[in-house]
């Protein structure tokens, strides 16, 4: 008798364990369906979207977003040779590299700066290859070495400067050789 007591005691107990498991997670689900809308509510008055703004750009202009590879454009600058700060040695120090722009062809501007075929871009190259070349002359042969990330971000901003705009979204070096 004393052991079918005790099991109806603990099945008492499973069962309101159970109720009152079930009651807190509607009240926090619910709780957390209006907090969501509420962040949904407050991103969509501000024009946040989940990948950084208007097609995949960010506040600043830079593209921070993901870009589709179908969207995405290569433009090469093949093999500049660009002189580099001096480091105190004596010698000049160079970095020969292919400077490769990847460009998103579903930007409002690509159209605008790259034209159909490139021929519109390829107007702007010397510009470019001055901005390339004041940007990494900048460096030394030891800074260029181990900061050349930081110095592709300096070079991808000063290139979407120059253009008002985030149609170019990354800049990458090829082949690149040092002396």
């Amino acid at each position: 008798m004393k052991k079918n007591l005790l099991a109806i005691i603990i099945l008492a107990l499973l069962l309101v364990n159970t109720a009152m498991t079930g009651f807190m997670m509607l009240t926090v689900m619910t709780t957390n369906n209006q907090a969501v809308a509420l962040i949904g509510d407050i991103a969509a008055a501000l024009q946040i979207e989940a990948n950084g703004g208007e097609n995949g750009q960010g506040f600043s202009g830079s593209a921070t977003g993901n870009v589709d590879i179908s969207n995405m454009v290569p433009y090469s600058i093949a093999d500049m040779t660009i002189s580099l700060k001096e480091d105190g040695s004596g010698k000049a120090h160079y970095m020969l590299t292919t400077i490769v722009l990847s460009l998103d062809k579903s930007n409002a501007d690509y159209e605008t700066y790259y034209g159909t075929d490139g021929t519109a871009f390829a107007t702007y190259q010397d510009k470019i290859k001055s901005i390339i070349t004041e940007v990494i002359g900048a460096y030394t042969l030891e800074e260029i070495r181990a900061h050349e990330d930081e110095a592709k971000e300096a070079l991808l901003e000063k290139i979407q400067e120059l253009f008002g705009s985030g149609f170019i979204y990354e800049v990458s070096f090829s082949g690149s050789v040092y002396q």
